[in-house]
């Protein structure tokens, strides 16, 4: 199955609230924050980026000050999350192109767009990808865009719903468009935890899983 029904996708979302709860609407926070600490996020866990994050805002309260900062000043702080250098010449890019395009640092002004504008505007961005778009939109002011993490796109494979050697991007393109807005929160953070807990990477706890009947990685297995 390449192409999930809105019905298998609602069903699986309600056994996993079942099991792992349905998460609260995600607070209002500043999209350049979000984004920050997504970019931070790529390629480490989410324990070593938050306390990068933490880090840079500590020494950096103000975005400008960032901006204007050196290299290494950047990447001291967010050594913790791993590619410092990589992700402080990042950081500082967006900050330079937000400045640039808006007068300052910040993404307050994509609140005006339609969704789908801010999205887009997000993706033309050098290291913003499909994941760290949707996030920023998602957490920072509850757009209903769903993004693909690593858990996600292996779970999304043994169900049968992305299609075989489909990227992670180009699935959470296709993707997006079938999950129902009102579970597109839900679903995405159940989804990581069920990778987390259940099915692992290498030896998924199959006994254990709530949507073991919508995985046709696992009916494969029992026919073999």
């Amino acid at each position: 199955m390449s192409r999930p029904s809105r019905g298998t996708i609602s069903a699986a979302a309600a056994a996993l609230a079942r099991r792992y709860g349905r998460p609260r609407r995600a607070r209002r926070r500043p999209l350049l924050d979000v984004l920050v600490e997504t970019v931070l996020s790529q390629n480490t866990n989410d324990r070593n980026s938050h306390r990068a994050y933490l880090a840079l805002r500590r020494r950096f309260p103000r975005w400008d000050l960032v901006m204007d900062a050196p290299v290494r000043a950047v990447a001291a702080p967010i050594a913790s999350g791993g590619l410092a250098n990589i992700k402080a010449v990042r950081i500082k890019a967006l900050l330079s192109e937000f400045a640039r395009r808006f007068g300052r640092p910040t993404l307050e002004p994509l609140r005006r767009l339609p969704a789908e504008d801010a999205y887009r505007y997000l993706l033309s961005l050098a290291g913003v990808g499909p994941k760290t778009a949707a996030c920023t939109l998602l957490f920072g002011q509850g757009t209903p865009i769903f993004p693909v993490d690593t858990h996600i796109a292996r779970i999304s494979q043994r169900l049968g719903w992305a299609r075989p050697g489909e990227t992670p991007a180009a699935f959470q393109e296709r993707f997006r468009r079938l999950v129902p807005d009102r579970l597109v929160l839900s679903l995405h953070l159940n989804l990581i935890a069920h990778g987390r807990a259940v099915c692992h990477p290498g030896r998924p706890a199959c006994p254990a899983c709530p949507i073991q009947r919508h995985c046709t990685w696992h009916h494969s297995k029992e026919r073999s």
